[in-house]
């Protein structure tokens, strides 16, 4: 009997699951144990279309005024090179959501089975320290495959990330090189110690063992990976996007309380009790830190990824002279 071909688990909510935020217990029991397997899984049906339509439509608004110059961006060019503008190149921009309560939706952004998975993971109450967006922008280049894991980290999971999916996903308009199973690797699998890109030679060895997959994920689906698999995922290559559409996925990072990430979200002032009831919606942690309405504006947030534990701030240090670019 031929085998099956390989792919991620994708468990589809039924509209009931998604709509009443109850996960069935083979589902939950299904995506844990996936998850530890090939450090990724997808939901699918896991928020509804409409919820998705309207925040996709808005973001992209706010696309156009970044790449006009309008706020502060972080774009990383997919052919490693250097633009002065991200849209002349095309590549990765990572553009923040719109921080408002009319467009922050519990279900995008404090799903309860995302948020449900992900504590039987990392244990309870997890950490929201990160909350921006991966924009592929039109582009004809791929990256080097690769991790953003460029520091000494836990040999197991302290942290996942959640991604939204603000429209239907294939490889027509970029979606990520996927290389399950790799979240156990580490620092010595690069060349260069600090930089992200993983030996050549031991891509080849690994494509030979389970080769990459380029996965087609519908809108509305979230996707949850082991933060080791990072970036967007695992060893992991962004791909040419060369449709005039940016695609968008929502990132969220979750942590797990005892690994101490500092990072904070930075919020009005006016939202805090907006924040605050999507913390108890899904019993998570936001940590936020909250300025001022009169002056904010959530465009002008400054990129960060620094993905380390306060705890271990030296891991951080041996890696800040990587570059950015920004926009």
């Amino acid at each position: 009997m031929p085998s099956l071909p390989d792919a991620p688990l994708v468990i589809r909510l039924s509209d009931e699951e998604r709509d009443s935020g109850v996960l069935t217990d083979h589902h939950l029991y299904d995506a844990v144990d996936a998850f530890f397997n090939d450090g990724f899984i997808v939901l699918e049906n896991a928020i509804r279309d409409d919820l998705i339509d309207s925040l996709n439509e808005r973001m992209l608004e706010d696309t156009k005024k970044l790449l006009a110059g309008e706020g502060l961006s972080h774009y990383a060019p997919l052919n490693g090179k250097v633009a002065e503008k991200g849209a002349a190149a095309g590549g990765n921009l990572s553009q923040v959501p719109p921080l408002e309560k009319k467009w922050m939706a519990p279900e995008i952004f404090a799903n309860k089975h995302a948020a449900r998975i992900i504590s039987y993971i990392l244990g309870p109450k997890p950490e929201v320290h990160f909350m921006r967006s991966n924009t592929l922008l039109q582009n004809d280049d791929r990256q080097g495959v690769h991790s953003d894991m460029r520091f000494e980290h836990p040999s197991h999971v302290f942290a996942v990330t959640q991604n939204v999916c603000l429209c239907d996903c294939g490889p027509e308009n970029g979606m990520t090189e996927l290389w399950l199973g790799t979240q156990n690797t580490g620092a010595e699998v690069r060349p260069v110690p600090g930089e992200p890109f993983i030996d050549p030679a031991l891509v080849e060895e690994r494509r030979k063992v389970r080769p990459p997959l380029y996965p087609r994920v519908r809108k509305g689906s979230i996707l949850i990976r082991d933060l080791r698999l990072c970036g967007v995922w695992a060893w992991h290559a962004g791909m040419p996007n060369p449709t005039d559409k940016p695609r968008i996925l929502l990132t969220f990072n979750y942590y797990a309380g005892w690994f101490k990430n500092g990072s904070k979200i930075s919020f009005p002032e006016s939202l805090r009790p907006h924040i605050a009831a999507l913390e108890e919606y899904a019993d998570i942690k936001i940590d936020g830190a909250y300025e001022p309405d009169e002056g904010y504006n959530y465009l002008n947030s400054k990129f960060s990824n620094n993905f380390t534990s306060v705890l271990h701030p030296e891991t951080w240090e041996k890696v800040a002279h990587v570059k950015t670019v920004k926009i």
